[in-house]
This record gives C-alpha cells, sequence and structure tokens, in this order.
C-alpha cells in the first residue's frame, strides 16, 4: 500500500467518527503518527519549537475534514497545508515579547498608521489576496484557483456561518468584532484605516491593533487555509 493509499484510508477513518469520540481520537493518534515521520515538514531551532508543532497538531485535529487533495499527491498537498499553518506559528515564536504577533502581514516601517503589506494590496479585493504577502509583496496572482479562494473568503466573512468572526470582540466592546473588522479593513473600499476605526469606536488604537493582529488576522489566516489556500512556503 502507497503513503497516499495510507494517508487516505486514515483521513477517512478520522472523518467518519463524531467529534470527541473515542473512536476518533484513536484513528486521530494513527493519522498523525503517520504525519509526523512525512519528510518536508517544517523546522525550527527555536527552543520552542515543539510549542509551535503541538499548536499545529491540534489544529490539525480539529480541521482534517477541511484538507483537500490535491495533485501531484496527498502527502505532499497534505504537507503543504500543514506547513502552511506551521509557518505562522514558528513566526510566531520570534515575535517580541512586547509586541503584538504577526500571524497574518506585517507592518509597513514607512506608514506612521501602522498599515500592512495587505493594507496595500490591489483594489480587486480579495481575488489577488496573499497570506504571504511578506516574501511577494503585492505580486499579481491571476490563478484560477486563487480567485475562487478569494471570492469564497469574501463570501465566508459576509455570511461568518458559525459565528465565529462576531463572537470575537473586545470585552464589553461587541461592536469591536472580527467580522466588522475585517469588513471595515479588507473588504470596503476604499478600507477604513485602524486609527479611524478605534476614533469611531471609543477604544484605544494600540488595543484595537492588538486585537486584530493576535485574533482576527490569525483566524482569517485559518479560514483562508481551510478553504485551500497554500502559501508558497519552502520546508
Amino acid at each position: 500500500m502507497t503513503i497516499d493509499e495510507q494517508l487516505r484510508q486514515l483521513i477517512a477513518e478520522v472523518c467518519k467518527y463524531p467529534p470527541q469520540s473515542l473512536a476518533r481520537k484513536k484513528a486521530l493518534n494513527r493519522l498523525l503518527i503517520q504525519i509526523q515521520s512525512l519528510p518536508g515538514l517544517y523546522k525550527s531551532k527555536h527552543p520552542d519549537y515543539l510549542h509551535a508543532l503541538n499548536r499545529t497538531w491540534e489544529w490539525v485535529s480539529k480541521n482534517i475534514q477541511n484538507f483537500k487533495p490535491r495533485p501531484p499527491s496527498i502527502q505532499i498537498s497534505l504537507v503543504k497545508w500543514i506547513n502552511g499553518y506551521l509557518y505562522w506559528r514558528i513566526k510566531d515564536l520570534y515575535a517580541p515579547d512586547d509586541k503584538p504577533s504577526r500571524s497574518f502581514d506585517e507592518p509597513l516601517w514607512d506608514d506612521e498608521e501602522g498599515a500592512t503589506y495587505l493594507d496595500r494590496l490591489s483594489e480587486s479585493g480579495f481575488c489577488t489576496f496573499s497570506l504571504s504577502g511578506i516574501d511577494a509583496y503585492i505580486e499579481q496572482i491571476q490563478n484560477q484557483e486563487t480567485q475562487r479562494i478569494g471570492l469564497e473568503l469574501e463570501q465566508y466573512i459576509e455570511s461568518d456561518p458559525d459565528g465565529k468572526l462576531k463572537n470575537c470582540h473586545l470585552k464589553a466592546k461587541p461592536e469591536c468584532n472580527c467580522m466588522l473588522l475585517i469588513q471595515r479593513l479588507r473588504l470596503k473600499n476604499p478600507p477604513d484605516k485602524l486609527a479611524d476605526i478605534a476614533r469611531d469606536w471609543n477604544v484605544k488604537y494600540q488595543t484595537l491593533v492588538a486585537h486584530w493582529k493576535r485574533n482576527c488576522l490569525p483566524m482569517l489566516q485559518e479560514i483562508a487555509l481551510n478553504l485551500g489556500y497554500e502559501p508558497d512556503i519552502e520546508p
């Protein structure tokens, strides 16, 4: 039996059991053992690398049903899918403790408003978005698959089917939720600036920036990964 056949069977076995069931947990353990032996998983010499890896395994366990195999093989596409999340968890390890984690984009040093690389993407919206804009800043992506994912991401944000984005908000400030922030910062044309939103909602600018970068951007990244986006990452 090939690796792809083994992975296909293991993933199917996990997905057929209900969440939190003992059978699913046992199937997940077998799958994770197999995955950990695959070549190409992203590595780091950071002393807390295992923490990032454990967070990644937790994410895989919760989201494996969203994995969609792509050519050339299940093994390669699964490793790329996992690396897409692990990469950002490793980056979090290198973020200074006194600064918000940069899990989705990087600030532009020449912008006093704290604008990010994604703030300067094409006005065509999410159809040309790039989660790894750090290394491919404003790269024109006209790939049909990327356009599909971009449109699905925009639809997901607008509908927020499970209420995940709307329910993630600042304490005692339900209007300061990730759904509205993403709409104002990513879907609105032209987009609002964080400084203006902070004034509108009567919250401290740094508090809003921290909420955006620590909560909303990683959530947006995770949704995109689940929709099939694969950052161009070399293991």
